[in-house]
């Protein structure tokens, strides 16, 4: 069966249980590629939709919370979207052990970034590369999460993958100095719900990695809420037939994890 399925922010080809990206869509900016004193670079322009997709994610993000009965505060808009940009925020997390494209340039329309030759994450697994790239992910977040920070949109498209296999974290908008079990969540949650459109013997293996690697930093129980915000996330970051299977195939697999990596279902 071959179909075109499109659904923010990516354009996927399902042939059988393969899924292939044919375009990468951001609806808050405007990407291209310049060339400043002989270097590649990343200029990202705010589209006049950037406000309108910020505003339907933090007023998502609160909705979320409050549904789930973990009520956690929305991430900041407006002038911090653009701090946490900058070249402060980036040095921070330096010091947390998480790198980020090198900054050239912010301005509130436009950002100019260091290019990043390997892609973004989603796109390197759904190519079968290694796995090492999701625990890596993991351990990113991982270390985030130790510093009492989260990235509140924390998808697999957010993390560039370098020349020498090198993970690095770009789109730093919503972080948030925030540790509830809510914010932990909707991190491992939309990072998951991004790659269900993966088949399921590549999905299980990813998932698998990415739990390792935030095992190791945190040595924390993962929160059991990650796993319906997982789904809830998956249905727009990533609908289709493997969507399905991977949702409904947790029942065993919950049994081993729990054991394993000791999900929690209580609050910190």
């Amino acid at each position: 069966m071959i179909a075109l399925f499109y659904e923010l922010p990516i354009i996927y080809l399902f042939i059988g249980s393969n899924c292939i990206i044919l375009y990468f869509v951001n609806w808050q900016r405007e990407i291209s590629i310049a060339e400043i004193d002989g270097k590649k670079v990343v200029v990202k322009r705010n589209k006049m939709s950037k406000n309108l997709h910020d505003y339907l994610i933090v007023m998502s993000y609160a909705i979320l919370s409050i549904l789930l009965a973990h009520p956690s505060t929305p991430p900041e808009l407006g002038n911090k979207t653009t701090s946490n940009e900058g070249f402060e925020m980036r040095e921070k997390l330096r010091s947390m052990g998480i790198t980020t494209p090198s900054l050239i340039s912010i301005s509130d329309n436009v950002l100019i970034e260091e290019f990043v030759p390997g892609g973004n994450l989603l796109e390197v697994l759904s190519n079968g590369s290694t796995f090492s790239l999701a625990f890596a992910a993991g351990i990113i977040t991982g270390r985030l999460h130790k510093s009492g920070y989260s990235f509140t949109d924390n998808k697999s498209q957010n993390f560039l993958v370098g020349s020498t296999s090198k993970v690095l974290r770009t789109d730093l908008a919503f972080i948030k100095k925030n540790d509830s079990v809510f914010a932990k969540s909707m991190d491992i949650g939309s990072f998951l719900g991004s790659l269900l459109c993966l088949d399921v013997g590549k999905y299980k293996v990813i998932e698998n990695a990415f739990y390792e690697g935030y095992y190791s930093e945190t040595k924390t129980p993962i929160p059991y809420l990650s796993i319906p915000l997982r789904n809830i996330l998956g249905f727009g970051l990533s609908l289709s037939s493997n969507w399905i299977v991977n949702v409904f195939q947790d029942s065993v697999k919950l049994i081993s994890n729990r054991w394993k990596f000791g999900f929690s279902v209580k609050s910190p």
